[in-house]
């Protein structure tokens, strides 16, 4: 069975697909400013709220649990749905709980925004990458996919950064109202890029046991999620090993959270061209294992700014990197059920960063920060070793 993009859905735009694909990339950069704002303003938000900075990186495991739960449902629930109407309407969902976060007056109300937050991106992220998908022909999907998580990448390199620096200058309210006002302006602008004929199909329980039954595509997946944890064991707190770890002034996380966006944005290019070169299963294994390097190294770069923020650099851009490629890995493996391939592989991202935000708090209350890269480093073994064996269970299916 082959997913094949959607020569109706293409016909009926009066866009070109670059242009539809770069609105596409827009609406996950504002997914990923929301999904992680709160990693560049944990030092505000803990101040504050009178919270410890582990219950801020606990926001995003709220967030990245309910994702995980709800972007599989949705599929079930709206898969039919003209992708644009699925993209404006979670866009203004998001929006409303960046609104709530930003007059909340205490914990309790912005672990509520952030669910609300949760709902809208889980219905928008995966018909994004579904969206991207269905526009082009195969030999172009890797690229199409690395567009449109290129928003991811400029979050890291823009968004996130700005959410920082805002929340430094003006406060964290300040921040996350720009991000609600920013969304609801989007919403409409995306939804007229794209065609109405662009829609998917619901999703059954069938078919969700299908892809899960599938030992390539479920290894796949979960070596997304084992990644993810073992990066965001780290990344959840990086702000905070930044200050306690490598000695560094607060004034560098901004610069330090630039740093990681620059690399991300290379890296998701760079895995695009080495998939194209080298097929997307050996840019996958390539990025698995340089991100494991770079946690190695991370705690002998600490006493150093320029080492510190060349490493965390080279992760981000490897971690990205990943993306694109292992993507188009579970369309070419699922067919027509890459829609709900991928929204797996989005709960899978988001699962991950939960279960690494908890490994962060953790390992952060127990160890302090300077030895969470070392904690990602062990996690970060597991996704490796599942790979090498879904690498060959795709061999054998072929």
């Amino acid at each position: 069975m082959t997913f094949h993009p959607d020569p109706a859905a293409c016909e009926a735009s009066p866009r070109t697909p670059a242009i539809a694909l770069a609105a596409l990339g827009a609406a996950y950069f504002l997914i990923g400013v929301a999904s992680l704002g709160a990693v560049g303003m944990v030092v505000e938000m803990s101040a504050a709220l009178d919270v410890a900075p582990s219950a801020i990186a606990g926001l995003v495991t709220v967030f990245a649990l309910l994702y995980a739960v709800a972007a599989p449902a949705a599929q079930t629930l709206i898969g039919h749905v003209a992708r644009r109407d699925v993209i404006a309407g979670g866009l203004l969902c998001v929006a409303a709980g960046c609104a709530l976060s930003a007059v909340a007056q205490d914990y309790e109300t912005v672990v509520a925004s952030r669910l609300i937050m949760a709902v809208g991106a889980a219905a928008t992220g995966p018909t994004l990458t579904a969206a991207a998908a269905s526009m082009v022909p195969p030999e172009d999907r890797a690229r199409a996919l690395a567009i449109v998580f290129g928003g991811m990448s400029i979050a890291s390199v823009a968004g996130i950064p700005l959410a920082s620096q805002l929340a430094q200058s003006f406060g964290w309210r300040w921040a996350w109202g720009a991000l609600a006002v920013a969304a609801v302006l989007a919403a409409p602008v995306i939804r007229g890029m794209l065609p109405a004929a662009n829609r998917g199909a619901r999703a059954s329980l069938a078919a969700l046991g299908e892809v899960l039954g599938d030992r390539a595509a479920a290894m796949t997946i979960a070596v997304t999620g084992l990644a993810i944890t073992a990066q965001f064991s780290t990344y959840a707190l990086v702000a905070i090993w930044l200050v306690e770890a490598a000695d560094q002034p607060v004034g560098l996380i901004p610069p330090a959270l630039l740093a990681c966006g620059l690399g991300g944005v290379i890296g998701n290019v760079g895995g695009a061209m080495s998939s194209r070169a080298f097929g997307e299963s050996v840019t996958c294994m390539i990025c698995l294992l340089g991100s494991l390097a770079c946690m190695i190294s991370m705690p002998v770069a600490a006493g150093h700014p320029a080492a510190a923020l060349t490493v965390l650099a080279l992760w981000s851009g490897l971690s990205m990197g990943y993306m694109a490629p292992v993507q188009s890995l579970l369309v070419a493996q699922t067919g027509d059920r890459a829609p709900l391939a991928l929204a797996l592989n989005g709960s899978a991202v988001y699962l991950g960063m939960a279960g690494g935000s908890v490994v962060a708090a953790v390992g952060y209350e127990a160890l302090g920060a300077a030895p969470l890269p070392l904690v990602s480093a062990t996690v970060m073994l597991a996704p490796v070793a599942l790979y090498i064996l879904a690498a060959r269970s795709r061999r054998r299916a072929a």
